[in-house]
């Protein structure tokens, strides 16, 4: 360090020091969220632009939260944060015509913002041929009749977008009450299993929190 004062060392915990490109740095271990956790985090991460850059501005102008000037380890490196973001000339491309069918279009001046418009009523220009088999299998505390509504306002959404959408071929009921997450993800396994021709499995969740997260994360893995 005396002959060397400049070189980029690593301080062990011993007191030696070692150049930075003879240390191998074991990888994180990080727990593992759950998909609720991921979705939340997605939330509360996604700013809008106006918001977030004047949080980062008034991080760089709050000496009480980030001082650059008074960092020994920007000054050491002979850096420096300007107080102003960078400017940079850009412009919003025009938007394009979008063509559902003959009768339903979104045209640029219909389009009040930016990358949003209404869909409401909107048919697809070549809608999917949805699989004539498929199964509707519920593992919550829902009854039967509660399944049969969703399926029915399912239907409406659908048939408003052009798609035939005929009722379940089969439908299976399970309270997830009465099994351990592992067992419903073997019934489920057992049911494709035996339904080869089923083109869509359709999964009612129980409404517990955990359960169902446990459930789900196992159902992704059965399926890739």
């Amino acid at each position: 360090m005396n002959r060397y004062p400049s070189l980029p060392t690593l301080e062990m915990r011993n007191g030696s020091y070692l150049p930075m490109e003879l240390v191998d740095v074991e990888p994180a271990r990080v727990k593992k969220i759950t998909d609720e956790q991921r979705a939340l985090l997605c939330r509360y991460s996604s700013i809008a632009p106006p918001i977030y850059r004047k949080s980062i501005e008034h991080i760089r102008n709050n000496p009480n939260q980030q001082c650059f000037e008074q960092d020994p380890f920007v000054r050491a490196w002979n850096l420096n944060v300007d107080i102003h973001m960078l400017t940079v000339p850009a412009r919003i491309l025009p938007i394009p015509e979008i063509v559902y069918t003959d009768q339903y279009r979104v045209r640029p001046e219909g389009v009040r913002d930016p990358g949003s418009w209404e869909l409401k009523q909107a048919r697809f220009h070549k809608p999917t041929d949805f699989p004539a088999v498929w199964a509707l299998i519920n593992v919550s505390s829902l009854d039967e009749e509660v399944c049969k509504e969703f399926y029915h306002e399912l239907t409406i959404v659908a048939q408003q977008r052009g798609i035939d959408f005929p009722p379940p071929e089969i439908y299976e009921e399970r309270n997830a009450n009465n099994y351990s997450p592992d067992q419903i993800v073997d019934i489920l396994r057992e049911m494709m299993n035996k339904n080869k021709d089923c083109g869509f499995f359709l999964v009612i969740l129980p409404n517990n929190t955990k359960m169902r997260t446990e459930i789900y994360r196992n159902m992704k893995k059965l399926v890739k």
